[in-house]
């Protein structure tokens, strides 16, 4: 894996967010424009809850696009640590060669977000003249219906981020002495002595942003406010998640390790997923966040429609109720398969920084007699193992929440008060499937770049 491919992943990442920021923003003040002139769109209601799933879109895709670009800059500070180094030890300074990297991030953040504009407006203009005279909802708005100066914001905190995610993703500069630029030495994943103990911290914020989630879905029986709570509650939630993802994750592949055969690659599998939590709960949270994200978004989407069908069963409102639906649907299913693409974007890089920083480690392995075949199953099925952990962590998340959202925004429209809770199976197995083929896909090219080499090459080389 080459510093390229990092910063490749972190352009395309950027240039998506920045598409479906422009996406999200013009597409929203068209269906705010479009819902207006049906009898659902009078009162303040329809707005502010079309505003409110704006903001939470775009925080998504905001909190997604960072870990992703995070990680791919840590690929490429991975990749250079000997030529950082090399400059180190004539002279240059660790801050230096920081500032330097978040420099290109903020370069990066700037032409991917220029490219993401272009194409997110090119989008929703085409949105706009395949709809807007078809006599349906859309039909008599207008071009000037598709601009939101209020995009603004967004799309600068989209580049503030990046120059963030650069920074905090080249901390390994640190770490980079002058002697690696001799090959003596190189930068490692810490060993086996990280503590698995659910910090008071982390398991504070996973009660609170339960005990928020509740309150949402409660509230939701009486005003769509509720899901500002319950934003909140995901937004606590997830925070408790990373921050005990080391106590948390772990535990959740050994229970899957328990399947593997006590003896040859999978026990070298399950003893490196044992030994090394951080590691492991660094490559499934990529998994986590992923699945978690399109899960809620296809549950909550299928929640809704389902209970709207109910809601209007045989009434005179049933026809505009389900041209409306569809018409949302459309939307959410578009803006769900660009954070779909740029979750895989985050996943093939996580796997690949994880495959990359274990290079010395394997090849250690290698040297003490385990042979090319044996290596590349022990990682392919660590990393199966690790993928399928993190699958279904993301889908029972994502499935809470994605239910917990649409029940807080259309729980007090509903005469039950109470939204269908759908998950739909097939598309469950999907992201599943997807998420394990994309995970076995990612560790193949780093490693065959780790046992490309004989094993003293590679340890040399690492």
């Amino acid at each position: 894996m080459s510093a390229r491919t990092g910063t490749l992943a972190a352009l395309a990442v950027i240039a998506l967010s920045a598409a479906y920021i422009v996406l999200l923003t013009s597409l929203t003040s068209l269906l705010r424009a479009g819902l207006a002139r049906t009898p659902f769109g009078q009162g303040e209601t329809p707005e502010l809850v079309l505003g409110i799933l704006a903001v939470s879109f775009t925080i998504v895709a905001l909190v997604v696009s960072t870990v992703v670009v995070t990680n791919a800059f840590a690929l490429v500070t991975a990749t250079r640590i000997r030529e950082i180094a090399l400059r180190r030890l004539l002279g240059a300074s660790a801050r230096r060669e920081r500032r330097r990297i978040a420099a290109q991030g903020a370069r990066l953040g700037l032409l991917g977000t220029a490219v993401g504009i272009a194409v997110g407006a090119g989008i929703a203009l085409a949105v706009f003249a395949a709809n807007a005279g078809d006599g349906g909802m859309l039909d008599g708005a207008s071009a000037a219906d598709l601009v939101d100066p209020g995009a603004i914001v967004p799309l600068v905190a989209l580049i503030a981020s990046t120059a963030l995610a650069a920074w905090r993703g080249s901390a390994a500069v640190l770490d980079a002495s002058p002697v690696q630029a001799l090959g003596l030495a190189t930068a490692q994943e810490t060993g086996g002595l990280e503590s698995t103990r659910l910090r008071p911290a982390a398991a504070a914020l996973l009660l609170t942003g339960l005990v928020l989630l509740v309150v949402a879905a409660i509230g939701g029986m009486l005003t769509p406010l509720a899901v500002l709570v319950g934003l909140a509650g995901g937004t606590v939630l997830a925070v408790g998640i990373l921050t005990g993802s080391n106590a948390l994750l772990p535990r959740v592949t050994a229970l899957i390790a328990r399947a593997l055969p006590r003896t040859g690659p999978a026990a070298a599998a399950a003893h490196a997923l044992r030994e090394h939590p951080a590691r492991t709960s660094r490559a499934a949270l990529g998994v986590v966040i992923s699945v978690a994200i399109v899960t809620m978004f296809v549950v909550a989407t299928a929640s809704v429609a389902t209970s709207q069908a109910i809601e209007y069963e045989g009434s005179t409102d049933a026809v505009v109720v389900t041209e409306i639906m569809l018409v949302v649907l459309a939307v959410v299913g578009a803006l769900t398969g660009v954070i779909a693409v740029i979750s895989a974007i985050g996943l093939s890089t996580t796997v690949a920084l994880s495959t990359r920083l274990r290079a010395r480690e394997i090849a250690t392995t290698r040297i003490l007699g385990q042979n090319r075949g044996d290596a590349a199953r022990a990682i392919l099925i660590e990393g199966a193992v690790t993928s399928a952990a993190a699958t279904l962590s993301g889908l029972a998340v994502g499935s809470v929440l994605g239910w917990v959202g649409a029940q807080s925004v259309l729980g007090s429209t509903l005469q039950s008060q109470l939204v269908t809770p759908v998950v739909p199976v097939l598309l469950v197995g999907v992201i599943a499937a997807v998420a394990l083929v994309l995970t076995a896909l990612s560790t193949i090219a780093p490693m065959r770049f780790v046992l490309a080499d004989s094993p003293m090459r590679a340890f040399a080389r690492a």
